[in-house]
Parts: C-alpha cells; structure tokens; sequence
C-alpha cells in the first residue's frame, strides 16, 4: 500500500502501526512522489491525506485515474484510494467518493478501523480483470466470474432490482464477494452518477457509530470540536452500503430504521432533519431472524432491509467456477510480480477443487496470489500450490492468546467475574512490547468488539489469568487480532502505574526518540527526562541536566492523534507547564 502523508511524525507513526500488521508499506510526503512511486510499483490501496502541499489528495486521485498518468501507465489497475480528511473538509471528501474513492477516515484516525479498512481493500476480489472476459465461456458480471447456475441467478437477481430504489439485503458467507454485489447493484441503477459510500460497521465502534452514519453537531459529544457530516450525507444522490448490519447497536437500529421509513434523519446532538437521498443496500454473513430470536436485532428493521434478497453461494458449493477463478487469479498476480507462472497442471486443479474454502473466493484469491509467487515454471504443480500456509502460526497466535487449558484444567468450577479492562486507543504506536515486562501485557490491541460481545461473553478466567493482555475477537474475520493501537488497562489500576506504561510504551513506539516521545505526549522533554528517571531508565546526563528547548517547535495537542482520557494522563497534562 501507498501512505500519503506530508507530517513526518505522523507519517512514521501510521508507517510502524501498518507494517506492525505485516502490511507492505511505501510512504511518499507529496502527491508528486506518490505519482513517481506508483509508476514505478503500483499500489493496491493508497491512503492518503486530503489536504497536501501542492497536488492534494482529489488532485491526486485525478491523476492516477487511467490515461491521467505522464509515462507508461501501471499494468495493475489503479488503487483502492481511502481518503483522510479532516471535519472542515468533508465536503471535498465526497468529491473524492464521486470520483470513486473506496472511503474515507476523519482525522483524528482511529488506528484500529484504518488497519481494519487497509486490510478490507487488500482482501477485496478485483472489479475488473484484464483478460479477455469469455475465458472458458465464463460469465463476468461486473467483476465477479461464475458459469454455475447459482451465479447465474445472482445476476439475475441483481439486474432486476438495480433499475428499483428497493432496499436490497446481501446474505452470504465472509468473503464470498457481498461489496461486489452491492457495487454491481449501484453501477446498473440510475443512481450510478451518485457516489458509492461503503460503512464497515463491524469496524466502527459502538458508541460512535450513530455518529459515522447520520454527523453530529459541535460539542454533542466529548470531542466534537466541530459538526460533521455523516455516511448518509455523503451518498446523497448514491448509494449507501451497510456491511456487517447485524452489529448495529440497538439505538442505532431505531434511527436506521426510521431512515428507512421516512427517508430522514437527524445528526447526532441537532434538531434539524435533513432529508435522505440514498439508496440502502446492507449485507451480513449472519443469519438477521436467529438474531430476531436472541433479541439482538430488531425485527421490523429486518423486514425493511428484506425487502429484496441477494444469497451469494460459498464457493463450495459451486465448485465448477473456482478453475476460471484460480485461472485469472493467477494470470493477474504472474503478471504484477513477473513469475513465470501462466497455467494450472491437472494435479493442481484436482489440488483447489477438493478444497472446501472456509474463507470463500477471499481465500482462493490469497492462495493464488501466494501460488504465482512461488511457481518458478509457467505449468504450476499442485506441489506449487500454496495451501495451508500460515495456519500454524495463526493456531499458535490462538492458543497463547485466546486460550490458557492448562491454567483451565486447574482453574476452580466457578469464579469471580474479573473487572472489564479499559480501552485506551493510541495512534503512536509500533512494536508495543515493552521489555520490561516478562509478557505481551498491556501493549495488545483489537478492533472493537461488536454489539452481540461483551464481558459475559467471553470465556471466563480465574483472578491473575485475565491480564492486560486479553485479545479481542476481531469483528470482520472472527480472529484474535494482535495490535499495538490500545493500551489495555483492568479497573483498578492505579494511576501512577497506568501513567507509567503510557510513556514507556511511547517511547518504544517512536524507537527510543524522546523528542518525538515528549511531543507526541505533549510534555516537555525535561518533563519527559524527570519522569523516566523516577521509573528507573536509563537518561543520558546531558539530558538529565536538562537541555535548552527553545528552539524545539512544540506541535498543537490537537495536530497528535492521541485520545487521552486514560485517568492516568492527567498528570502528565500538568506537565506541560515545564515546557
């Protein structure tokens, strides 16, 4: 991926907390860099902040729209492009949806949904392929291949309510290509001038996402310094996409469903209706009436999204199209790496068809893309085919996190429910384990977890063994999700303590650079210094002695992505008067 970001501190601190996630990070200051380095290697996903010097962010995905580019165009398709914007500047972000911008994040960014979206985009099947599109007389539809009956009456099923204004609810399994559905629904409607926003609500926390959805007024909330619009402003005269919908908070149900009843809402915080002037379209891969039954989702909310229905089959059960798949899968991933690698042996399709694709064509498209690369032979052996890799250490990622069966085996029949750890989110991070502790302890993140989860839900553990590092289930996969973006504190933690970790875990995020650290924590360095000392670390004497800052710029509070309602900030707020 491609990050854009002219701020230097800023721009380090996402290009540690991307590639802590093991994604391929290249960073660029301006859009004229970007455009020299995505000539040279095309981006699948570019990130990149609005508001730039010189060519902005819209400027820039002008640009690299096909035949914009000076030079030989890219063979890859352009980039996913999620644009960065701050609240003054929404306005411009929806020119970026129209011209066809995947989404977009306001500052200040929340980490764990900027991993999450990266993460969406790179996993996404392609919507256009290069190939001629009668490959062993497959149907393309609007990116998506399939020959089977099932497809076919997909397709069919989307070119009869496109032309509609119906809402439209995609039911299928992770990875079986519900945005694509949803896209292919925009495209062929009247609509398709309008933009197309998609919500990842499985990504979005709780208790802000009313606010993602509908805006909200200045100062409704802790931390609205200024109104914004919402998802449903944005994909006025388009369509919005709600994916994930069955974990929408039931307050948010009722504000959605009168959306859909009335077709207006009101921002978070204001009086004022505005008028509604989308097209809902929302996908889950569960099923809504078991969560009817549970009394987790409403059920007249579900009879206004069923109005029509799309059912995307598991690739499993329309075995018949995954050579095609595979096939253009690997021609397009041979081509942007340059392996030899053109054709699929007898063996290696036996190989993928008696696979039973747990994670659906999402799946197919990572093992192909793992194939091209390790083929060194334009036939690909079913021994080239790369199934199964990485399973073992995901397994062992689960059993040191998500479970202890040893300290279960000895654990006593009933115990105390442990207190409900505090969320911390930070931005500031890199490789979070710090080496004072003898374990991964408080330096573990997760996106938040949805509606339907919360402490009861999860596994119970006696006293000592629910620590700081718990993991959360992540929303979109249903995997235990590592990340260094929160600082995981349990209720009772005394402040010192928790002032404590926050500074050295800073630290070690910025690699050691106390500058950056004291200025990313808005204290001084001499602040900084005195602090360290107190915790026993090491601070060099010329530091210790206290150096002159008044030649060290001091950025704004409000320009360092950092949410500091940890109760154990606030001494470090007095701090400031060191400066």
């Amino acid at each position: 991926m491609l990050l854009v970001e002219d701020e230097p501190d800023q721009a380090a601190i996402l290009e540690a907390v991307l590639r802590h996630e093991g994604l391929d990070v290249v960073v660029a200051s301006s859009g004229e860099q970007a455009l020299e380095i995505h000539q040279r290697t095309p981006a699948d996903v570019l990130v990149t902040d609005l508001n730039l010097p010189g060519m902005t962010g819209v400027d820039l995905m002008r640009r690299l729209s096909p035949g914009q580019l000076d030079g030989p165009e890219p063979k890859a398709p352009p980039p996913h492009v999620v644009m960065v914007t701050g609240a003054a500047s929404i306005s411009s972000a929806v020119d970026a949806l129209k011209l066809g911008a995947a989404d977009y994040l306001q500052k200040p960014l929340d980490p764990a949904r900027l991993v999450l979206l990266v993460r969406e985009l790179l996993w996404s099947p392609p919507t256009e392929f290069d190939d001629d599109d009668s490959l062993h007389g497959q149907l393309v539809f609007e990116g998506m291949i399939g020959g089977s009956p099932r497809m076919r009456e997909v397709f069919t099923r989307i070119e009869r309510v496109a032309a509609t204004m119906a809402p439209v609810l995609i039911v299928g399994e992770s990875g079986t290509g519900k945005e694509l559905v949803a896209r292919a629904i925009h495209n062929r409607s009247r609509r398709r001038g309008g933009p197309f926003v998609p919500v990842h609500t499985g990504a979005i926390p709780r208790e802000l996402i009313g606010s993602e959805l509908f805006g909200h007024e200045k100062g409704s909330f802790t931390g609205a310094f200024a109104a914004a619009e919402g998802k449903f402003e944005a994909a006025a005269g388009g369509t919005v996409f709600l994916d994930e919908v069955g974990t929408m908070d039931a307050a948010v149900q009722v504000s959605l469903l009168r959306v859909l009843e009335t077709y207006r809402f009101t921002r978070v915080g204001g009086r004022k209706e505005i008028e509604a002037d989308v097209r809902v379209v929302a996908a889950t891969n569960k099923d809504l009436l078991d969560l009817v039954d549970d009394c987790v989702f409403r059920e007249d909310l579900y009879y206004r999204l069923n109005v029509f229905t799309v059912t995307l089959p598991p690739l499993r059960e329309r075995r018949e199209d995954i050579l095609p798949i595979a096939e253009r899968f690997l021609l397009k991933f041979a081509k942007r790496y340059g392996t030899p690698a053109r054709r699929l042996s007898d063996a290696a399709v036996e190989r993928l068809t008696e696979h039973d694709w747990p994670g659906n064509v999402r799946e197919l498209r990572n093992v192909i893309e793992q194939t091209a690369l390790f083929a060194s032979n334009e036939l690909v052996s079913a021994n080239d085919v790369q199934l199964g890799q990485g399973r073992i250490e995901r397994r062992s990622s689960r059993r040191s996190y998500d479970s202890l069966p040893a300290a279960k085996a000895a654990a006593p029949v009933a115990h105390p429910e442990p207190a409900e750890p505090l969320s911390v989110p930070i931005i500031n991070a890199s490789d979070m384990a710090v080496p004072s502790e003898p374990a991964p302890s408080h330096t573990v993140v997760a996106p938040p977890a949805p509606p339907s989860m919360g402490p009861a839900s999860l596994a119970r553990r006696p006293p000592g063994e629910v620590g700081a590092h718990e993991v959360e289930p992540a929303r979109d996969a249903g995997e235990a999700a590592e990340h260094p973006l929160v600082l995981r504190l349990p209720v009772g933690t005394r402040l010192a303590d928790a002032e404590r970790k926050l500074i050295l875990l800073t630290l070690e995020a910025v690699r050691g650079n106390k500058q950056r650290a004291a200025r990313v924590l808005g204290i001084s360095r001499r602040g900084l210094y005195s602090k360290l000392q107190a915790y026993g670390e090491h601070v060099g004497s010329h530091e210790a002695q206290g150096q002159s800052e008044s030649a060290e710029p001091q950025d704004p509070v409000d320009d360092v992505p950092v949410v500091t309602d940890e109760p154990g900030l606030e001494e470090l707020g007095s701090a400031r008067g060191d400066a």
